[in-house]
């Protein structure tokens, strides 16, 4: 993990849980236990059913995480100046996280097509390479950018307390848990933020309407649309935020305020 290190503490954290995401992928094959010549083809068709949806589960849960992630670097790098090297690393950035998306929305479709087992090590393979290299290129340039541009600002203390409580409310970086148990809650929080984010504007504005207890009529008028057009952005809603409740997405929405 020591390679994936920046000197932020918030950042450090979250590469510490992508790197636990992913180190799971290497233990993904329970029969590789058993048999370290295992291959999907000798497993039955059930079996390989149940672990092609399990990874199909995974690939939703690391794109997730991975879009809150790079919303929440997004937000920071917002407040480096308009100059010429920051604006040169914003942008390289930005694509960086462009691009692990790109990667992983094609592998999820490449679920249904290749063997769990080769799934599992592309997949590993992909964002433990990703990690390395987006560290070392930009995440810790972010940091050290972040230094020179604001020095009066700790980025280990004041700029996470800025953070949390103008971009992500609720979300406390310093918990009195567990690593393991604040790992889990840092990990299920930045997942929520990756789903809102994947909402578009349409739906995020049902998102919130739903959330504030209007029912599909209400909506309707106060977007101006038909109210077949909400409630196929209300599915759309639960879908995304993996939920199948009001009360399951007001949960959700709390972490989000």
């Amino acid at each position: 993990m020591k390679k994936y290190q920046t000197g932020n503490a918030e950042i450090d954290q979250q590469h510490a849980i992508l790197d636990s995401m992913v180190g799971q992928l290497s233990v993904f094959c329970s029969e590789l236990k058993l048999d370290p010549d295992a291959k999907c083809e000798k497993c039955s068709s059930i079996k390989r059913q149940q672990c092609t949806v399990t990874l199909a589960s995974i690939t939703s849960e690391l794109t997730a995480f991975l879009i809150g992630h790079a919303t929440y670097e997004e937000k920071m790098m917002a407040l480096l100046p308009d100059t010429p090297s920051c604006q040169t690393h914003i942008k390289g950035h930005k694509a960086a996280h462009e691009g692990i998306l790109r990667q992983l929305k094609k592998i999820s479709i490449e679920v249904v097509n290749k063997s769990p087992q080769a799934i599992c090590t592309q997949m590993f393979q992909v964002i433990r390479n990703w990690l390395g290299e987006h560290v070392a290129k930009f995440d810790s340039p972010l940091v050290g950018l972040g230094k020179i541009a604001l020095p009066e600002i700790d980025f280990d203390g004041e700029l996470v307390a800025m953070l949390d409580e103008h971009v992500f409310p609720n979300r406390p970086t310093i918990t009195k848990k567990s690593l393991g148990t604040e790992f889990a809650l840092e990990r299920k929080k930045l997942e929520i933020r990756g789903r809102f984010e994947s909402l578009s504007t349409a739906q995020r504005a049902v998102f919130w309407l739903v959330v504030s207890g209007k029912k599909n009529p209400e909506i309707a008028e106060a977007l101006g649309v038909t109210v077949n057009t909400i409630k196929t952005h209300r599915a759309s809603v639960f879908h995304k935020m993996e939920v199948k409740s009001v009360l399951e997405l007001v949960k959700k929405a709390d972490i989000l305020r």
